[in-house]
């Protein structure tokens, strides 16, 4: 008990930290499974390290191509379990994160689906995501929290909160209750299990896996306006910064909209010092803060090639180039200047654009080089969505473990992840909801989908629709069976895909410091010191692209010492580390 109090109170300090410191229905038959609810949950001993095997395990994990891991999953039919699951009505409480946009929990078609097809009833204890983490750590300091989270912790997370005793581990239900989970991992993504297991060779949280080759890219949605090229007489998308520089400059000259003022944007974001943009990867980096090259954790912010990328942004912030605001904008106010069509290049330009507009006057933005690096690169990410995962609490009695792993094995399912990633399909729920889509099977032996739902009510958005009627964010095994649903009835999202494609993104893939590496909890004590550090570098960096500090030896010299007074080298250390450790994890 005093352990897990110790335990407790250290993970408050570290979520207190960054809190404040950081401004007609029927059963799906399939493979049975036996119920047995009088095993005790087995466990099972720490993984040991095997550098030689770890270090093959490296190679064939990082250097598969998102192609052929996709192909591995596509004939994969994940069986549903036989329905019901339980004998009896249960119920599983559950803490959930809620979007603004998400519908009403209490009546939405997908608890009353799930209920209607399973035997359980699924209690939806939404708390806002917003401060979710603080949320969260609070939730469990004061003991008062449901059965299970099925979304917003992480494998770091649930770590933690399962080495104090307040996660169960799942890995002897696994064997018992979940043959698609284990298919998953001992067969699918063997891969898989370093990143499910904790450290203490528990697995604390199982997440959703998302299999497609687009979606294991991090930063397809980088635009361009091809309309605007040919107006300003330029045929060719920029394949390094030079061209992109006076491609840019001709945006900002030439009234490539047209309306006699100069008023467009030829570059806009909102600036995240702890993502990417289109321009740090042609410097070599795939995130602005961390990355792993040649198997070493790199601080982004004091490399040398970062001090170039500051050098280009300042040349093209100084000429107008860049949107003055991007220092200071919300998502509010680059979304406002999207709808009015200023920007030239920026994330998601197609969104307020029709089908046809999208299909006529805007490109993917393709990997860039530069003079200090030759490689096309553009972040990638594992099939794993971590933040999308089953946890059970210690507040879930046996009866309701195993009710909700056997939930879990639906959820991966095929069945199971069209109604949780897909919605509905239309006309087989009677009056439980009006709207899905259809499948339409061609003369020509090939199937097609139709999206039918209110597009004034949803904003012509079939994810607003799913969302509004149904939770989304939570475990699911999504493969190219269900993509074909969402891409191909969509046509805007189907452009988006084969954008990706032309753009030659996935050939250009390359996964940097891995979201998926768990830290100690004294490793997490360290790292929330940092955040300091952290805030630092967003100051310097709108600083030196402003030209408020000048970009010179002197003044990148004292940047730098000042990192290292701020004892960077245990940052170093500390993340390389834990990197070391989920590298060298016996698969």
């Amino acid at each position: 008990m005093k352990k897990k109090m110790r335990n407790m109170q250290k993970m408050m300090a570290v979520i207190l930290a960054l809190a404040f410191m950081v401004p007609a229905i029927s059963g799906c038959g399939g493979q049975k499974t036996s119920v047995d609810t009088g095993g005790a949950i087995k466990q099972t001993e720490s993984y040991e390290q095997d550098t030689e095997a770890a270090e093959q395990a490296k190679e064939e994990l990082l250097d598969q191509a998102p192609e052929e891991m996709a192909k591995k999953l596509d004939d994969v039919v994940l069986s549903c379990p036989d329905m019901p699951l339980t004998n009896e009505p249960l119920t599983l409480s559950v803490i959930y994160p809620k979007e603004t946009i998400h519908g009403d929990f209490d009546g939405m078609f997908y608890m009353k689906a799930v209920e209607e097809l399973t035997n359980i009833k699924l209690d939806v204890q939404a708390v806002e995501k917003q401060g979710w983490n603080e949320k969260v750590g609070l939730l469990f300091a004061s003991g008062d929290y449901g059965d299970i989270f099925l979304s917003g912790i992480s494998f770091t997370d649930a770590a933690s909160y399962g080495q104090a005793g307040m996660l169960l581990p799942m890995e002897g239900l696994l064997e018992q209750y979940a043959p698609n989970a284990m298919r998953i991992l001992d067969e699918l993504l063997p891969e898989s299990r370093r990143n499910v297991t904790a450290d203490d060779g528990h697995i604390y949280a199982m997440p959703a896996y998302d299999g497609t080759p687009r979606d294991m890219l991090m930063n397809y949605t980088q635009m361009i306006n091809v309309e605007w090229m040919n107006s300003v007489g330029i045929k060719e998308i920029p394949s390094n910064t030079e061209d992109m520089y006076n491609l840019l400059r001709a945006f900002k000259i030439k009234d490539p909209n047209g309306n006699g003022k100069e008023d467009e944007i030829p570059y806009s974001k909102v600036y995240d010092g702890e993502g990417v943009d289109p321009f740090i990867c042609a410097f070599g980096y795939v995130n602005l803060r961390h990355d792993i090259i040649d198997g070493k954790y790199v601080y982004v912010p004091k490399e040398e090639n970062f001090r170039h990328y500051l050098e280009y942004m300042h040349r093209l912030y100084s000429e107008g180039l860049i949107d003055q605001e991007m220092f200071t904008q919300k998502d509010e106010d680059y979304l406002a200047k999207r709808t009015e069509k200023l920007i030239g290049m920026g994330d998601s330009l197609q969104d307020p654009l029709t089908d046809e507009e999208y299909a006529a006057t805007i490109k993917t933005l393709p990997p860039m080089t530069s003079e200090y690096n030759s490689v096309k690169m553009t972040p990638g990410r594992f099939q794993e969505v971590n933040s999308f995962s089953m946890c059970l609490t210690d507040k879930c009695d046996e009866e309701k473990q195993i009710a909700a792993i056997k939930l879990l094995d639906y959820f991966y399912s095929q069945e199971g992840t069209y109604l949780i990633k897909c919605g509905p399909e239309a006309g087989v729920w009677g009056d439980m909801i009006d709207g899905g889509y259809i499948r339409h099977e061609n003369e020509d032996g090939t199937v097609s989908y139709e999206l039918q739902y209110d597009r004034e009510k949803y904003n012509d958005s079939y994810y607003n629709f799913r969302i509004d009627n149904g939770l989304m964010n939570m475990p699911f095994f999504y493969t190219n069976a269900h993509a074909q649903v969402i891409i191909g009835g969509d046509a805007k999202n189907k452009r988006v895909t084969e954008g990706v494609y032309e753009a030659n993104l996935l050939e250009a893939r390359r996964v940097g410091y891995p979201s998926t590496v768990t830290f100690t909890e004294d490793e997490q004590d360290i790292l929330a010191t940092f955040v300091l550090m952290d805030n630092f570098v967003d100051q310097m960096v709108a600083k030196f692209v402003t030209g408020e500090e000048t970009l010179n030896d002197e003044n990148w010299n004292a940047y730098v010492e000042r990192l290292e007074s701020m004892d960077l080298q245990t940052l170093l250390k500390t993340r390389q580390g834990a990197y070391d450790r989920w590298m060298n994890k016996k698969l």
